[in-house]
């Protein structure tokens, strides 16, 4: 499972163990070895739900994540961000015609590395499995087609981390309140870095509404993103597209998002071609203003601007495995199988393997 499964096909992988064991012509099959792995992914999950539920009712939390102890306990924990004199030195000599005072009307703080957890979170889709597999293959179409929606988790602290991936957000953020009591980060700012998605970013919110010291980042490649999709429908040909552009990342990139959005505005009528889209895009900025940091100034105090890691957890727990041409997974398949991958990952699969059991704590 660990030096085969999570990095080759079943079919792969048996005909190695076969072949190491000399059994080609009666050996074990690959639907053998795919029950077995799904047994076993299935024991990891159940485990990390037991010891989540145990963790979150200990500290006084709901099976839902939600804290019903005394909320006065949270009174002491205070966003703790980097000394003002450091901002304003970095601020100095910006290089560009923004003023300081503008700068730092950014209402995203800028955290303390050294007492900030980073926490980078995004769901992963792969293409779910047909109930019944007839004999004639039938070609679906794509905005027909149905996913499994897995999520993924990175926790980074001191250059330690750990790797969750749980069968959906709600779940996954179970997980993370758990391994973070259990690790006894309370105190820390748990800083968020996500693509934006609404429907994630709202159930961050919801869930850590307890806590009076998280904060999420729009991650900057994402927010470049759909800026260029949204304005490449919105507008008349790509040079309106490109003009505005280059008219609106600059002030994003600083952070002054009320700005951009005057900018979009005013735009003429005439250049707009799809007003449905123009609005959208107007919205996006306007709500995710909260989470649209000053960038510019972040990139000089050595913050982190980007939930690339996150991504790339996405690939390394998930879709360099499942996301191959014509692979289809079932919902319990391939959670099961992220389960035993991000075992590995963490350094856990002698510990479980063994004993049955997952330290649950970051590793260097």
């Amino acid at each position: 499972m660990i030096y085969g499964d999570v990095d080759n096909s079943y079919r792969k992988t048996t005909k190695l163990i076969n072949r190491v064991r000399y059994q080609q012509e009666n050996g074990t099959p690959y639907r053998t070895l795919q029950a077995n792995t799904e047994q076993e992914g299935t024991q990891v999950i159940d485990y990390l739900e037991t010891k989540t539920a145990n963790i979150l009712k200990r500290y006084r939390f709901s099976e839902d994540g939600a804290y019903i102890g005394d909320p006065r306990d949270m009174d002491s924990i205070k966003p703790e961000t980097l000394p003002l004199k450091t901002i304003k030195e970095a601020v100095v000599n910006p290089g560009n015609q923004y003023s300081p005072e503008e700068l730092l009307s950014n209402p995203v703080p800028f955290e303390e590395p050294t007492n900030s957890v980073n926490i980078y979170i995004d769901d992963v889709s792969v293409k779910k499995q047909s109930e019944e597999r007839g004999s004639i293959a039938v070609t679906v179409d794509k905005k027909d087609r149905k996913y499994v929606h897995n999520t993924v988790t990175r926790v980074d602290k001191d250059n330690r981390s750990y790797s969750l991936v749980g069968a959906g957000i709600k779940i996954s953020l179970g997980y993370l309140i758990a391994f973070l009591l259990s690790n006894r980060l309370l105190g820390f700012r748990f800083q968020f870095f996500t693509d934006g998605h609404k429907l994630l970013n709202d159930t961050i919110v919801k869930c850590f509404e307890w806590y009076p010291n998280f904060g999420i980042i729009l991650d900057w490649f994402h927010l470049v993103k759909k800026c260029k999709e949204l304005l490449s429908m919105a507008m008349k040909g790509r040079l309106v597209r490109n003009e505005i552009l280059i008219g609106i990342m600059p002030l994003l990139w600083h952070g002054l998002t009320d700005r951009a959005i005057t900018v979009l505005r005013q735009i003429e009528a005439e250049k707009i071609k799809d007003n449905e889209k123009h609005t959208k895009l107007i919205d996006y900025l306007d709500r995710n203003k909260e989470m649209i940091p000053c960038y510019a100034l972040r990139k000089r105090l050595g913050l982190k601007n980007s939930s690339a890691i996150g991504e790339k957890m996405n690939d390394l727990l998930v879709s360099s495995r499942q996301k191959h041409n014509g692979m289809s997974w079932s919902k319990r398949g391939s959670i099961a199988l992220a389960a035993i991958t991000a075992v590995k990952r963490n350094i856990e699969d002698q510990a479980w393997f063994e004993k049955k059991e997952l330290k649950f704590k970051l590793v260097a």
